[in-house]
């Protein structure tokens, strides 16, 4: 009996504190990253303020391991629900260490030592930068002894690089962003898609804006007015139906000379769209073939910020590209020949735009030159050939590069998640590397 007790109790050991280390499955969104920390920790040991509290949380986790995995064997509920509670007690010392930590580089900056600086912020350590204003502290920092001295932090380095991608990348739809304006003294008539009129009715202005798009957009709207009074207060930011005018507001002029004029900018699509989580796509190419993911959901290269729900999927250029979902063409792009790794080629792209629904909005990017197959203002069904993929735009090699989105408010948007029927089951989240065979 004593050696079969020892016996379990040597092959747990080995599994909780080998050098292979499965964490425990039950829980594991919340406790894998608990355990896992240990080896970024562990990075800072040699720092005499944090030493004590890097042990302390380095036993917690040895404790709180055999019970995940006693968890997940049991059928108990009582050891689960005890499983949990351990996990949420050692989330409370992960954050005091954390916070230990944050202290530390707080003060290495107050005392201007650089080389402790540096030490506490060159380990690829996720929480490091999470509070704004210890990063912006550090930042300021960093740039200060980064041209007085040869070392460098790497992970600094690293984040800078990443924020001004994500800003580039946030400025590849820039253009779709239209800003507009009109002034009294200037009344020149416009051929605009989207723009304002105006109408005098004796000592009345009657102000509407139209939208000519078979797409709503969210427009904001900006007025200055000199010697006029409103008798109608609208609000600032709005949706312009597709193909409708919306009266605005009704301007009263004032004795002697009056002045108005309006600003105002605006994105396709609504911004009181609603996603349909519960919509399954199927994948952009043909069925039957497959193709492998090289960016998925918040890549690493390019997708991020409002593009952060995006995918995409290498493949040779004139690969026919599908409709993953039915609903109108709003707009295309295949006249450019030109791509490449750089944001000057942002506005370049070929793309298919298709409205859903439920008024959010796929994109099918990179596409052929004159590789679209559609026509604006065409319904398509699921599964319809839309276009040959290509390699224009801000690319760096042909791929297909799909995403759904809505507006957020005139000037910003968001893509969203989106499933797939795949021969696998359905997928929530394409992963990199992973291959994708498609299916109807």
């Amino acid at each position: 009996m004593f050696l079969r007790f020892l016996l379990t109790f040597t092959l747990l050991w080995s599994v909780v504190f080998g050098e292979t280390q499965n964490y425990p499955k039950l829980y594991k969104q919340l406790g894998t990253p608990l355990f896992s920390s240990v080896k970024h920790f562990e990075e800072y040991e040699d720092v005499s303020a944090l030493t004590p509290f890097i042990k302390e949380y380095k036993q917690k986790v040895q404790r709180v391991l055999p019970f995940g995995y006693l968890a997940d064997k049991s059928k108990d509920t009582k050891s689960k629900k005890e499983y949990l509670h351990k996990l949420r007690k050692l989330q409370k010392a992960y954050d005091f260490l954390l916070e230990n930590l944050h202290q530390s580089i707080s003060k290495s900056i107050d005392n201007d030592d650089y080389a402790l600086f540096l030490k506490l912020t060159s380990y690829a350590f996720d929480g490091l930068f999470l509070q704004t204003n210890l990063r912006n502290k550090a930042i300021t920092f960093y740039f200060k002894h980064k041209n007085e001295r040869k070392e460098q932090c790497s992970l600094l380095d690293k984040k800078l690089q990443d924020e001004k991608l994500c800003q580039e990348t946030s400025e590849l739809f820039a253009v779709e962003i239209i800003h507009a304006s009109y002034d009294s003294r200037n009344q020149k008539k416009s051929k605009k898609s989207v723009d304002i009129l105006i109408k005098r009715v004796q000592n009345r202005i009657e102000v509407s804006f139209y939208n000519k798009n078979i797409y709503d957009v969210t427009i904001r709207v900006k007025a200055k007015l000199q010697n006029i009074t409103q008798s109608i207060y609208p609000k600032k930011e709005f949706v312009l139906q597709a193909n409708s005018t919306q009266h605005y507001m009704s301007l009263h002029l004032g004795k002697g000379a009056s002045h108005y004029s309006f600003n105002w900018v605006y994105m396709m699509g609504s911004k009181y769209a609603k996603h349909n989580n519960k919509y399954i796509y199927r994948l952009p190419y043909a069925l039957g073939t497959s193709h492998f993911v090289s960016q998925g959901y918040n890549g690493t290269a390019t997708h991020k910020g409002s593009s952060a729900y995006s995918i995409d999927f290498p493949m040779p250029v004139g690969t026919k590209i599908y409709a993953a979902r039915e609903g109108l063409v709003i707009k295309t792009k295949s006249n450019s020949d030109r791509g490449g790794y750089d944001k000057k080629f942002r506005s370049s792209g070929n793309y298919v735009r298709v409205l859903h629904d439920d008024g959010t909005i796929a994109t099918y990017y990179h596409l052929k030159y004159k590789g679209v197959l559609v026509r604006e203002g065409e319904k398509v069904s699921r599964g319809q050939l839309l276009a040959y993929s290509g390699n224009t735009g801000y690319t760096s090699g042909p791929h297909l590069h799909f995403s759904v989105f809505r507006a957020v408010s005139a000037r910003a948007r968001m893509t969203v998640r989106t499933k797939f029927l795949t021969t696998e089951g359905v997928i929530s989240e394409p992963l990199r590397g992973h291959t994708y065979e498609s299916k109807e």
